[in-house]
């Protein structure tokens, strides 16, 4: 699939397969009745928390049937063996108090500089830094929570590097054949995507006519990608995204969550499920078009707020159009 590197939950599978340590790792049976299958055995969902990116996996509770060490005991321990992918390093844990029986780790990996030359760099000029996907783990909040749940909370500098590589990452349809024409697509009623999709069209191209932003220009007729301000100014402070309304962060958590979904190949039987995953996208969209303002005085006052918001709308534009053509079989209208 074409989204895939941007699919958070995958990434983190393999992250947490990872952390599990001996006697848990794949094919030891010291820890258990036989060999654990990974990533696939590994339990993990989304919260349902439209103002966080928040992920649950409750592996120690499935973890602590096949040995005998507490289930908060083995989360502890993956927690601590919760590693960062950037530099390979082992991050050593520190606990506080959260809740009762609650801890949640911080990373301190020691001789690593990005960290400190990121937020060195936010000071200046509010932007996420150059680093390739997946994000480090240096950017998730890990909460261990009784009776021993893993809690993984992207944070803002996380969020603007997704959002970074989304606004950059090609979501055109990949070359794998299509399962066929989409059933009965034409008792379906797609208007409401296509016309979230017009609007998003729309909008972009008024905000390149206005200097606020500036489109690819090609050979071919549709919406280019943004190529300046390159990056776009995500965050406001080095810790803090510059998004916060609650519909922009309700925008933020489904785009994310349309990615995850899309990195899940279905069959040709399955391909209705993707109106809902497109619907709810629209929907949320039409919704942060309604409360968040982005011309007159935001476009004035605050160009970098306008140029974030417009950045989330490319973003919004390029699912809704894979949607569109890649799994409904549909087309992407530029205008209505």
């Amino acid at each position: 699939m074409m989204v895939e590197p941007l699919a958070i939950a995958p990434v983190l599978l393999a992250q947490l397969q990872q952390a599990i340590p001996s006697p848990w790792t794949p094919g030891d049976r010291s820890g258990g009745s036989g060999p654990l299958t990974w990533p696939q055995s590994i339990p993990l969902y989304r919260a349902k928390d439209s103002q966080r990116i928040l992920y649950i996996s409750p592996v120690a509770l499935q973890l602590a049937k096949q040995g005998s060490m507490p289930p908060l005991e083995i989360a502890q321990a993956i927690a601590q063996g919760f590693r960062d992918p950037e530099s390979g390093c082992q991050r050593s844990i520190k606990t506080h108090r959260l809740k009762p029986g609650a801890t949640q780790t911080k990373p301190a990996c020691a001789g690593s500089s990005r960290k400190s030359t990121f937020t060195n760099r936010m000071e200046y000029d509010s932007r996420p830094p150059d680093l390739d996907f997946p994000i480090a783990a240096h950017h998730w909040i890990l909460s261990v929570m009784p009776p021993g749940k893993l809690y993984l909370e992207l944070t803002d500098p996380g969020i603007a590097i997704w959002l970074q590589r989304a606004l950059l990452w090609d979501f055109q349809p990949d070359p794998t054949p299509d399962p066929g024409p989409f059933p009965a697509v034409e008792s379906l009623d797609l208007f409401p995507i296509q016309y979230a999709h017009a609007r998003c069209c729309t909008l972009l191209r008024l905000a390149h006519r206005e200097g606020l932003i500036t489109l690819e220009t090609s050979a071919h007729q549709g919406i280019g990608a943004v190529t300046a301000p390159d990056p776009t100014p995500w965050l406001e402070s080095p810790t803090h995204l510059k998004l916060h309304h609650p519909a922009e962060r309700a925008l933020i958590s489904r785009a994310i969550a349309t990615v995850d979904a899309l990195s899940s190949p279905l069959s040709s039987t399955q391909l209705t499920s993707r109106v809902p995953v497109a619907t709810l996208l629209s929907q949320d969209f039409l919704t942060f078009y309604a409360q968040c303002q982005i011309w007159g005085s935001v476009q004035s006052q605050d160009p970098n707020l306008a140029q974030a918001r417009l950045g989330l709308i490319s973003i919004t534009q390029k699912l809704l159009k894979r949607l569109l053509e890649k799994d409904l079989s549909s087309f992407a209208p530029l205008e209505l």
